[in-house]
């Protein structure tokens, strides 16, 4: 009896110190603390924060090792984040440290792989140069399975054209969810789309490198449905064997909060030529073998920045308000005791008089995305009731005006409020009564200099805009004065 108890107690030992050390001796609760402090580290790497993320990970490496967890899943998964982390420093980078960190995680796990989300083709090819130099091959029957990890699914995944925007019904994500795509043709128009969360982020810009600088161009994304956004970059920029890109989130003051991708570790996408017709001619040369100009205009999300629409044409109408002193003389009223040298009258009291309805015609040219510059003419007319019968009993006056105008928001936004300063010339009128009397009025003239300022704002999109605008001026030498210039109309863009 005692020996079948003893030879149980033996059998049963040994069964769970195989099953222990299978799993390389690694409680659950360490195994999730790892996992943890993996999440914590990929969340930091997301929001920009290297060094906090590198640190995570390190430490983590640490504690597995303390606490038997080094043959792993899990070990192995953290040490080819590190490894991805040492190459892509923006500060320090360390490929072969980086290397030997993919090469311990390929002999925990033959399989081990890099995430969608930190994927380019550069790292991609180093993982896979280090498994070829170790001699080992990825066999799903051979590789370990972590029992707290559930199988991805087999089936086939569900093709999407890139080139479909469609609506995002999804829940708010908590970084930006973003896969570069393999390759693109070259000289096309190359759409990059993401999803990324909208709590604590003011807009969204993609970084791009152009063949042969260093420096890149930032081109804001259009947030298109839900928590998706896109950009459209020209075919002219898509050049060369590869391109550049990251994705960065700016939150209050412009202050960079998350990305996907960074400068020193850019996502790339391989470029292909593109394929020629039948008749193997070029399909952006003509017969005679003269370059055709991108036709970009037929892409209704390239933005109009990206197309040329630089120019603004404004028509409206207007009306305005000038200051009159009791020392200013009307233009036709018969004088009172010589008052204005024999023509005209003072105003009994000062106040704002009336001034001319007319027209406005402007065109103003986009410097960058919140200054433009331009001319505004405008035209108006206000009537005398002292002219003859065979007088003009309208003052007719116009004024041409110099503006440069800074956007406050830019002009993508619908509602683009703005302010600005004007110069220019003109003569205008004002209408005030005269004889209190009667109660007719008649016409005061006011010229020839004007400088002052603008505020406004256009709503609507970049083509076709409402707009309402005021001009505060001051008008010189002759019967100087106050004035405020008001006008209301559509801004076309073109």
């Amino acid at each position: 009896m005692f020996t079948r108890k003893l030879t149980f107690l033996i059998a049963l030992v040994t069964v769970v110190s195989f099953s222990y050390d299978a799993y390389g001796a690694c409680s659950p609760k360490a195994l999730a603390k790892l996992k943890k402090l993996h999440k914590a580290a990929k969340d930091d790497y997301d929001q920009m924060e290297f060094s906090s993320a590198r640190k995570t990970l390190e430490d983590s490496i640490s504690i597995a090792r303390r606490e038997g967890c080094d043959e792993t899943l899990e070990y192995a998964n953290i040490l080819v984040d590190l490894g991805i982390f040492y190459i892509t420093d923006p500060d320090n980078p360390d490929v072969d440290r980086g290397k030997g960190r993919f090469k311990k995680a390929l002999k925990i796990n033959p399989c081990a792989k890099i995430g969608d989300n930190l994927k380019t083709p550069r790292l991609q090819k180093i993982l896979d140069k280090v498994r070829r130099s170790l001699g080992v091959k990825c066999k799903g029957s051979t590789t370990k399975v972590d029992p707290t990890v559930t199988p991805p699914s087999t089936d086939p995944p569900v093709k999407k054209g890139n080139d479909v925007d469609e609506e995002d019904t999804g829940s708010e994500p908590s970084k930006i969810e973003h896969t570069p795509p393999d390759e693109a043709p070259q000289k096309s128009a190359l759409k990059i789309k993401c999803r990324a969360p909208k709590k604590g982020v003011t807009k969204l810009i993609l970084y791009y490198r152009k063949p042969g600088q260093s420096d890149y161009t930032a081109a804001e994304m259009n947030n298109y449905s839900g928590y998706s956004y896109k950009a459209v970059i020209p075919g002219p920029e898509v050049q060369g064997a590869i391109f550049q890109y990251y994705i960065a989130a700016l939150g209050s003051g412009g202050k960079p909060v998350m990305a996907n991708g960074n400068s020193g570790a850019p996502n790339i996408i391989s470029l292909t030529k593109p394929k020629k017709s039948s008749s193997s001619v070029d399909p952006e040369e003509d017969p005679l073998g003269k370059k055709k100009k991108p036709d970009d205009k037929k892409d209704p999300d390239i933005t109009p920045d990206t197309r040329g629409r630089k120019w603004l044409l404004k028509l409206g109408g207007r009306w305005g308000l000038g200051y009159l002193s009791t020392s200013m003389c009307s233009s036709l009223a018969p004088p009172a005791g010589g008052e204005c040298d024999g023509q005209g009258m003072h105003i009994a009291n000062p106040g704002f008089a009336f001034g001319e309805m007319g027209g406005e015609l402007g065109l103003h040219y986009k410097i960058s995305e919140n200054f433009t510059m331009g001319l505004d003419a405008k035209f108006g007319f206000v009537t005398t009731d002292y002219a003859g019968p065979n007088e003009n009993d309208k003052g007719i006056g116009g004024m041409g005006l110099l503006k440069a105008n800074y956007y406050f928001m830019g002009t993508k936004e619908t509602f683009k409020p703005y302010v600005g300063g004007l110069l220019g010339g003109g003569i205008t009128f004002h209408v005030w009564q005269v004889n209190e009397m009667t109660g007719e009025s008649d016409t005061f003239q006011h010229g020839f200099i004007m400088i002052g300022g603008s505020v406004g704002a256009l709503i609507g999109n970049e083509k076709v805009s409402f707009y309402v605008n005021f001009d505060l001026m001051g008008i010189f030498p002759e019967q100087s004065t106050f004035h405020v210039d008001i006008t209301a109309g559509i801004a076309l863009g073109f």
